[in-house]
């Protein structure tokens, strides 16, 4: 279409009598706005997807005041000023140009496009909103130009390719021999999956960014004693991903997982991993009890499927993102355990690729420290005392002599620089054929939200055919399970935590690290102890 100019002097009043009213109408918090300053705005759209032909687009523009962006009142904004465009799209292309006014007090700016809903999730147009941060450098050249141009969201790797990837990676896991809840399937819920709405508890952030004040969940039946399956859930995309909201200009808490595209880069990629199970109930019998759970950890993987580095999630931390040598593999199977809690308890299921120790966590305070003590009690690789289930693609002849250590002679080379002197084992071989307690019947990719079952566009396998039973739960935003956020009840002394958040684009901190790549050394530490590497490995620590 035509760019739109404005420039006249009674333009420019109307703004200004426009700019005076807004800010008339917050809160008061914000500082005095005196001398406005005249900007020229000027958006392109390239590459529009047809679905938005006819449709209407408009410019919404927050300006905000924010030196520093943990302050209460950090997410007021001092001007809205929405532009919205006069003809429809008829094109692949369309622009917008026009004279508005900005506070002479802003630190940053976000621009939204509006009336895109058609598309959300399918295409994305870069950054939405794009965020500018204040500099000198706008009153020296008072223009704000940029280009937003859709790209299709739908992953660029063949899906064979990232099966045999998926297969080639699935774990080993190791549980104590008296685990109650071991994993499971979603898809036996399939008939039960109806989505509610829940109240946001007032300290969620999406509050104040987005204004929204409640969120979805989906509340099954008690446990179900039969289709006992247990299925691996993955996803694999290149590591070069960029989801909307994490501009190094953007104020926190406006990441959208719905928005994002990829990118090939180097040609490295990350698996991702998740593991169903039914129930939470731990780390011990007081607290953190909910239905749904949902473990997680990711690979980064070279070009050539090469393993380069792990990375494990829970207890809305990242566990460990270490060198993959510096664990123990059997054929490229990870060998990964799975606690259990104290006092009785069947625990809360993290994931660590060490065994045979334990971690104190904090119970939220000194009180329930004291009463419940909770703990992660990690197993051992022992056919005594430790179960297993395995990939399918591994035989009882594969696990006759199981490597658990480094492998490396040389301790005081390996050792130096990690914080695990005291807890290291030599390395030892292990018959554990007798361990086998179940398999990984079947590995489950998930596909992208918004392309379920919908016609191809850049796929390279030329369809997004879902299994009925998946499309609920792929397409689903919001928590797997009928404890939807946390509740304290002090009489019962019992603490009932959120239930999961849906698999793999999750707006909470723990498990979707699907958009983080593994890419340095890291652990987390609770009260006692760490999820830090237990020896440190090098090209003979894999067993092949």
């Amino acid at each position: 279409m035509k760019p739109i100019t404005k420039t006249t002097t009674c333009f420019t009043f109307i703004l200004f009598l426009f700019f005076i009213n807004s800010c008339s109408s917050s809160n008061g918090k914000e500082p005095e706005i005196t001398n406005p300053i005249s900007l020229r705005f000027q958006f392109k759209l390239k590459s529009i997807p047809k679905e938005l032909n006819g449709e209407t687009i408009s410019y919404l523009l927050k300006f905000y005041h924010c030196p520093n962006t943990t302050a209460k009142d950090c997410y007021t904004p001092v001007s809205v000023q929405s532009h919205k465009n006069t003809k429809q799209i008829q094109s692949s292309i369309d622009q917008i140009t026009f004279q508005g006014l900005a506070p002479n007090q802003w630190t940053h700016l976000s621009i939204r496009i509006e009336g895109i809903e058609k598309v959300y999730g399918k295409y994305s147009p870069g950054h939405n909103p794009f965020w500018i941060q204040n500099t000198d450098s706008f009153s020296k050249n008072p223009n704000i130009t940029h280009e937003f141009t859709f790209v299709s969201q739908e992953n660029l790797i063949p899906n064979r390719k990232q099966e045999e990837l998926a297969s080639k990676f699935a774990p080993i896991l190791v549980f104590h021999k008296d685990k109650k809840y071991l994993p499971t399937n979603i898809e036996k819920y399939a008939n039960y999956f109806q989505s509610k709405e829940y109240t946001l508890p007032n300290k969620d952030i999406r509050r104040k960014t987005t204004g929204q004040t409640t969120w979805n969940y989906v509340e099954f039946p008690d446990l179900k004693e039969t289709e006992k399956q247990t299925h691996l859930y993955y996803h694999v995309r290149y590591a070069n991903a960029t989801v909307s909201g994490t501009q190094k200009e953007a104020l926190p808490g406006f990441r959208d997982n719905g928005n994002y595209w990829y990118g090939e880069g180097n040609g490295d990629m990350v698996i991702s991993y998740w593991i169903w199970y039914d129930w939470n109930e731990g780390p011990t019998k007081f607290g953190n009890i909910h239905q749904g759970d949902l473990e997680s950890y990711a690979l980064l993987v070279s070009k050539e499927g090469k393993p380069k580095r792990i990375l494990l999630t829970g207890h809305d931390h990242i566990l460990l993102d270490t060198d993959f040598r510096n664990i123990n593999s059997l054929k490229n199977h990870p060998i990964l355990y799975v606690a259990k809690g104290n006092m009785g308890s069947d625990g809360g299921n993290p994931t660590s690729a060490y065994g045979g120790y334990t971690v104190k966590l904090h119970a939220g305070n000194a009180l329930f420290n004291y009463i419940s003590d909770p703990w992660d009690v990690f197993p051992s690789f022992d056919p005594e005392n430790s179960i297993l289930i395995i990939p399918k693609n591994l035989s009882e002849k594969d696990l006759t002599n199981v490597k658990i250590g480094s492998g490396i002679t040389d301790k005081t080379a390996t050792l130096d620089d990690c914080e695990c002197k005291d807890l290291p084992e030599p390395t030892r071989f292990v018959d554990a054929r007798k361990m086998i307690k179940g398999q990984i019947e079947r590995l489950v990719a998930w596909e992208e939200p918004g392309w379920v079952n919908q016609p191809a566009d850049k796929d390279p396998d030329g369809h997004h055919k879902v299994d009925p039973k998946l499309s609920s739960f792929f397409k689903f935003q919001g928590r797997l399970g009928k404890h939807p956020r946390s509740d304290l009840r002090i009489r019962e002394l019992h603490q009932y935590g959120e239930s999961p958040e849906n698999a793999p684009f999750k707006t909470n901190i723990e498990q979707h690290y699907t958009f983080e790549s593994p890419k340095s050394e890291r652990s987390y530490t609770d009260r006692e102890g760490n999820y830090g590497p237990k020896f440190l490995g090098d090209d003979s620590t894999p067993q092949k």
